[in-house]
């Protein structure tokens, strides 16, 4: 009887490695793309069923919260049962919640079948990046983080323009292809992500105490920055181009202009996370986007805000990468969900937070959001400095870790 070599089995792995990349990054893809096709029309959309404006806010604000009482606890969930019974659950309570979005005719139904499509989506995220940290190996993790928040970002960019192409009267169809598009993006998961087991335990470490973790607390201060910055943008930055007088096609333009150099920049910049210390590149791209974010308000021309837009995204995509990778080189496999799930918890609270308070911060002045959000990021990034003091950012500086060669 043959037994395979180790070089033949490290082969084997890393081309199984490889197959769960690329299903993940195509149902990411899928699933934005249709989810993305409802964002732009919602708001306008919940006015035609006879919601108040304050209630938009809040119907919106519904998909945030969701996903903030959900992430950490599946999770953990995932740490127990594997990731993919969660990415299959969450895919498809997106797919229930937006095919009911169809046939809802009330504000108070839209309000619940938003939290639903919030709490589906947001589990999915999570098992997806900790699937990410179970079968790729450190070294090629900030390539495999930058393909899957590529794959989201074109989704995003392309959904939005299709739908806005369909139009308001077609937005029950809408939702029906969403719900589509989610269902389909459960095929590639099925065929490629492993139903158990650890390909790669990364980390030669007994179970951690997420919340004394300092290279764990490092990097929730870095998600909530993440967070902070994309709650305001959802609420201001189509507010501020019109207010420089933009048209829609421009403020349209900006958002795709930042989504591509965005996914084109995704595995450079991971690449660059697996090659230089992970946290100066969290760090520096945070801080960067501060700068962009303060900025922005205190410019008038159109052009220049959406060229300057399209460049913080090429540093906004390196940012993403550094981190998770960073998390998944922080804890053992087997915690890996919880780990994700109170990162990507800090994230979508801070967003949340953010975009319930960046309207009325708008109105007071248009620099306050952009300002105070910019401020409260370099709060942060000092915290998370102090956190990583001493904490290993590189893969040769981490001396006391192995990674584990199964097989």
């Amino acid at each position: 009887m043959s037994v395979a070599s180790p070089a033949a089995i490290q082969a084997g792995k890393a081309h199984s490695a490889r197959r769960v990349i690329v299903a993940l990054s195509v149902s990411t893809f899928v699933e934005w793309a249709g989810a993305g096709s409802v964002i732009p029309l919602l708001p306008l959309y919940l006015r035609k069923l006879g919601a108040p404006v304050g209630l938009v806010g809040v119907v919106i604000a519904a998909f945030f919260f969701a996903a903030i009482l959900v992430q950490y606890p599946i999770g953990r969930l995932s740490d127990r049962i594997g990731r993919r019974p969660i990415q299959l659950g969450g895919l498809v309570t997106f797919a229930v919640a937006s095919a009911a979005f169809a046939l809802i005719g009330t504000p108070i139904a839209a309000l619940l079948v938003r939290g639903l499509q919030g709490a589906g989506a947001g589990v999915v995220d999570v098992a997806n990046n900790a699937t990410v940290g179970e079968v790729v190996p450190p070294s090629q993790q900030g390539r495999a983080f930058g393909a899957l928040f590529g794959s989201r970002t074109v989704g995003l960019a392309i959904g939005p323009f299709v739908g806005g192409l369909v139009g308001l009267s077609a937005m029950r169809w809408l939702f029906v292809a969403a719900a589509l598009a989610s269902l389909l993006a459960c095929v590639p998961v099925l065929v490629a992500v492993p139903r158990n087991g650890w390909w790669h335990s990364h980390v030669v470490a007994p179970r951690v105490v997420l919340w004394r973790d300092r290279s764990v607390l490092g990097v929730v201060m870095g998600y909530a920055g993440a967070g902070l910055v994309i709650g305001v943008y959802e609420v201001c930055w189509s507010l501020l181009l019109h207010l420089r007088g933009a048209t829609g096609w421009q403020i349209g333009l900006s958002w795709t202009l930042f989504a591509v150099p965005f996914a084109a920049m995704s595995v450079p910049g991971g690449w660059l996370v697996d090659h230089f210390d992970r946290r100066y590149l969290a760090a520096g791209s945070t801080l960067m986007s501060a700068a962009f974010a303060a900025s922005y308000p205190f410019l008038h021309s159109v052009w220049l805000l959406v060229g300057l837009g399209a460049a913080e995204a090429v540093t906004v995509a390196v940012g993403g990468p550094a981190l998770a990778s960073q998390l998944a080189h922080s804890v053992p496999s087997r915690q890996l969900g919880r780990a994700q799930g109170a990162a990507s918890t800090a994230q979508t609270g801070a967003t949340a937070v953010a975009a319930l308070v960046a309207g009325a911060l708008f109105a007071l002045h248009p620099w306050v959001p952009f300002v105070g959000a910019s401020s409260a990021i370099v709060v942060l990034v000092g915290l998370l400095a102090w956190c990583w003091r001493g904490v290993p950012g590189r893969d040769s500086a981490r001396a006391a870790r192995v990674e584990i060669r199964s097989g």
